[in-house]
């Protein structure tokens, strides 16, 4: 009597199952690492901050240091006048950058640089000065009579505006981070799926034979 052995294989749904299992899982994985970015963690003036006086410099401090690349701060007033704009000194994680002498009143910082992970990410946030920066005071030419005359002084302006900050709004950018892009992971996956396929009814035909 001669013994027959039987090769047993997975069943066609069984491995389908297994498969997408797979995907489900790897695709859970890599969206947290495709969205990982820097980020801003603080700033100077901070987000929303009312100022008794005004500032000199923007401060912006981010998660990782910055890339020497291009950089851009851009200040504007309530009106959407821009009153500073530049690129900013880069040191590390800080970014700085200078401001001209600021009248009372809201101020919107927009900002845009390039991340430790070579993408770049944008934001903005406002902050509200109640006085005016003081002016430097200079004497005027003495006359002909010897008579020195007092240097004018300088009256700071009230502003009557209220706080209308916005909140600190890094993007994120829409590309991908240090890792596959997920187009491409899902091709390989569903390639790989067809694989798994074209094996499965192989073997499924040959048992039925």
């Amino acid at each position: 009597m001669s013994t027959r052995l039987v090769r047993t294989f997975p069943s066609f749904p069984a491995l389908l199952a297994a498969l997408l299992t797979a995907l489900v899982l790897l695709g859970v994985a890599a969206a947290p690492a495709a969205q990982a970015h820097d980020a801003l963690t603080g700033s100077s003036p901070a987000s929303g901050e009312t100022l008794d006086a005004a500032p000199q410099e923007v401060t912006l401090t981010f998660n990782n240091d910055l890339l020497d690349a291009t950089q851009a701060i851009v200040v504007a007033d309530a009106g959407g006048q821009t009153v500073a704009e530049g690129s900013p000194t880069i040191e590390g994680g800080t970014a700085t950058f200078a401001l001209p002498a600021l009248a009372g009143g809201d101020y919107t910082v927009t900002w845009s640089v390039v991340s430790s992970d070579g993408h770049r990410i944008d934001g903005e946030y406002g902050f509200t000065v109640t006085a005016a920066a003081a002016e430097p005071t200079t004497a005027p030419e003495p006359t002909a009579s010897a008579e020195q005359t007092a240097a004018p002084e300088m009256v700071s302006g009230q502003d009557d505006a209220t706080a209308g900050a916005a909140t600190e709004e890094p993007s994120d950018n829409t590309d991908g981070g240090q890792f596959l892009p997920l187009w491409l992971v899902l091709l390989l996956s569903v390639g790989a799926l067809g694989g798994v396929v074209a094996v499965a009814v192989r073997f499924w035909r040959s048992n039925d034979r």
